[in-house]
């Protein structure tokens, strides 16, 4: 086997193992929505964030020891750190366990899976970058999809849109947390970065151990449990590693199979798990939003090559 063989077989191997990594990460994050919306009925969306964070945490530490950091911690990267643990544990875990208070489990992963969309729009107004009529259209596209999607809920639920309204802005901290992410998971390695600002984020939401955060965890059912070890573990835990090993070899920028998997592996979880109805509404509004998240894929992809 000559060498450009050898390195194209490589190449192609490394490229099956992202591919797989990202759909398992898909299926998880995706049964992650169904697992919160069980969870939630049994603690507050604080508590439920909290306790999840305290498992997780512990969960980090014991991996600890067996990571490397690429670089001794600058001081001079700390704002930058505590950004990314304050908007991907305490703002997005408490955004959406209050979405997921009254919209469904579906509901809240295609809306989620709006990050992308702002993850390109941060980008473009950080480096000053003219923002296309491509962009444009996508993002009114992505407002439009929304509101259909709010509506699908208002004959259930009343307050579908305020649960909508904090699904979209789980997605702008989803967005915040992965811009800001990469040049710390360049600088000190993807482990040690998820792990600091996993211990870190969880420290934010010690205030909200109130006196009844006891009572809720002992009080909560064998079901609640279940969902919370899964959402620790498998979502937090594998799940997070695994995104930030993903965001440091840049692979999440040039794979969108696990932008559109998401949401759908989330609609199906609901279905099949809680018996959460799909109308014309929700079949719709999802289609608008992946239209959008494809033409904000296709337009980064684009402002990438030239």
């Amino acid at each position: 086997m000559t060498t450009k063989a050898a390195e194209a077989k490589t190449a192609a191997g490394s490229k099956v193992v992202a591919y797989g990594l990202l759909v398992s990460l898909s299926l998880i994050w995706g049964f992650g929505f169904v697992a919160i919306r069980v969870a939630d009925s049994g603690l507050s969306p604080t508590s439920l964030a909290l306790l999840r964070w305290l498992i997780a945490s512990a969960g980090f530490l014991v991996l600890l020891p067996f990571t490397k950091s690429k670089a001794r911690f600058e001081g001079r990267d700390l704002p930058r750190l505590l950004v990314v643990a304050l908007a991907n544990i305490a703002g997005y875990n408490i955004s959406l366990n209050y979405a997921e208070k009254s919209i469904s489990s579906g509901l809240a992963g295609i809306l989620v899976s709006l990050g992308p969309v702002f993850m390109v729009l941060l980008s473009a107004l950080m480096l000053r970058e003219k923002i296309g009529k491509r962009l444009v259209f996508a993002l009114i596209l992505a407002l439009v999809g929304s509101l259909l999607l709010s509506f699908s809920d208002l004959s259930v639920n009343g307050s579908a849109i305020i649960g909508s309204a904090e699904a979209v802005t789980a997605a702008l901290f989803y967005a915040v947390f992965t811009v800001a992410s990469k040049p710390l998971v360049e600088k000190y390695g993807a482990l040690r970065t998820c792990i600091w600002a996993s211990v870190l984020g969880t420290a934010f939401l010690l205030p909200f151990a109130s006196g009844d955060f006891i009572g809720q965890a002992s009080r909560l059912s064998s079901n609640g449990w279940l969902a919370l070890l899964y959402l620790s573990i498998l979502s937090s835990v594998v799940g997070y590693s695994v995104y930030y090993t993903m965001v440091g070899r840049g692979t999440i920028s040039g794979l969108s199979v696990q932008l559109y998997l998401i949401p759908v592996v989330s609609v199906i979880g609901g279905v099949l798990v809680l018996q959460e109805q799909v109308t014309a509404l929700v079949v719709l509004g999802a289609a608008v939003t992946l239209v959008a998240i494809a033409f904000v894929r296709k337009n980064d992809q684009q402002r990438r090559r030239y």
